[in-house]
C-alpha cells in the first residue's frame, strides 16, 4: 500500500493526469493559501494548547541537556501564522534565540506570521517554498514545527534533510500531529466516548455548535467557511479537477496520514531518525479534542494527565537532539 492511495483515487474520479506528488503539492499549497483566511480563528484551541507542549518539550530537553548554547538559530518548517516560533519564544530558551526562518508553502501563511513577528525581539526571515527554498549550507540549532507531519507523504526524506540541517547537538522539536500510537487505546476511546456519546440526531441538531455554525452562516455569509469551496474553485481554474472536491476528498488529501488511520508514530519515527535521540514525548488531547472547548470537568482531568505525563491522548508532540 502507498501513502498516495487516497490522492490517487480521488485523481482517478477527477481524471486527473498529473503525477500524485504534483497532485498533493497542489492541493495543499492551494487550501492553505485560503485557509490562512482563518487560521487563527479556527484554531484558537491550538493557540491555547501548543505553548504548554513546547514549554514541556523544552524542559525535557533542559532536564537532559542544561548546558544550552546561549545563541540560538531557529528555523520554523510550515510556519503558518507563526505559533511554533511564538511558543518557542516564549518557553524557557526563548531568551536564547538568536534569529529565525520562517519557511511555509503558503505566501498568506508567510504574510501572516510575518505580521506576528513584528512584536518579536529578534530578526526574521522568510522562505516561500519547500526545504529547498533555504540558503545552500544553512544549519540551525533549533527546527520547529508544529501541525505539519501529517501533511508530508515521505517523511523519511523530510528527515534526512532536517538531519542535514543540523550539527550533533541541534534540536528538531514538532507538535499537533495525530497520535498514531494510541489511536486505538481503549482507554483513550473510553474517554472520548464518555465526553461525546452517540445522540439520536435530532438532538444533535439541537447541540449549541451546530446552532452557532448555522448562525455564523446565516449570518456572516459563508466568510469564515469559504476556504473550502474556494479550495476547490482555484484547483478547477488551475485545470485539476473538473467539479468540486468533497470535503472528505480534500482532507484525504492534505491531511495525507490522519485519513489512513496511521497518524504519526513516534515509534516509527525512531526508525527514520537514527541520528536523533529522543529527548521528550507528550501527548495531549485526552478526551479526544483540545481542552478550549471543554466542560471543566473535564479540562481539569486534561490538564492532570498532562502533569502526570501520560501518553495516550489524540495528539503527540516530540523533541530530539542530534546524537551522532
Amino acid at each position: 500500500m502507498s501513502v498516495y492511495d487516497p490522492v490517487i483515487a480521488v485523481m482517478k474520479k477527477h481524471q486527473c493526469t498529473c503525477s500524485p506528488e504534483q497532485f498533493h503539492a497542489a492541493v495543499n499549497v492551494t487550501f492553505h493559501e485560503f485557509e490562512a483566511e482563518v487560521y487563527d480563528q479556527e484554531h484558537k484551541d491550538m493557540w491555547e494548547s501548543v505553548p504548554k507542549q513546547v514549554e514541556l518539550l523544552v524542559g525535557d530537553w533542559l532536564s537532559k541537556c542544561p548546558q544550552v548554547p546561549e545563541s540560538l538559530t531557529v528555523l520554523d518548517i510550515g510556519c503558518g501564522t507563526g505559533l511554533a516560533s511564538d511558543s518557542l519564544l516564549k518557553s524557557p530558551v526563548g531568551p536564547k534565540v538568536r534569529s529565525i526562518d520562517l519557511l511555509d508553502t503558503s505566501r498568506s501563511m508567510l504574510r501572516r506570521a510575518a505580521e506576528r513577528a513584528k512584536t518579536w525581539p529578534v530578526p526574521v526571515r522568510r522562505f516561500e517554498g519547500l526545504l529547498d527554498s533555504l540558503p545552500a549550507g544553512q544549519l540551525y540549532d533549533v527546527i520547529v514545527t508544529s501541525s505539519v507531519l501529517h501533511h508530508v507523504p515521505d517523511l523519511a526524506g523530510l528527515f534526512r534533510t532536517v538531519r542535514s540541517m543540523q550539527q550533533p547537538g541541534g534540536v528538531f522539536l514538532h507538535v499537533q500531529d495525530p497520535n498514531g500510537d494510541y489511536m486505538n487505546d481503549p482507554e483513550l476511546k473510553r474517554r472520548m466516548a464518555e465526553v461525546a456519546p452517540k445522540l439520536p440526531e435530532w438532538v444533535q441538531r439541537l447541540h449549541p455548535r451546530r446552532i452557532l455554525g448555522r448562525v455564523r452562516r446565516e449570518i456572516l455569509g459563508q466568510q469564515d467557511m469559504d476556504y473550502i469551496s474556494k479550495t476547490s474553485q482555484a484547483l478547477i481554474r488551475q485545470g485539476l479537477i473538473r467539479e468540486p472536491l468533497t470535503v472528505k476528498e480534500l482532507f484525504a488529501i492534505t491531511d495525507i496520514h490522519v485519513h489512513d488511520g496511521s497518524g504519526i508514530s513516534v515509534g516509527n519515527l525512531r526508525d527514520l531518525a537514527p541520528d536523533y535521540e529522543l529527548l521528550g514525548l507528550r501527548s495531549y488531547g485526552f478526551f479526544g479534542q483540545l481542552p478550549y472547548g471543554l466542560p471543566e470537568k473535564y479540562r481539569t482531568s486534561e490538564h492532570e494527565l498532562i502533569a502526570a505525563g501520560a501518553l495516550n491522548g489524540v495528539h503527540v508532540g516530540a523533541i530530539w537532539m542530534v546524537s551522532r
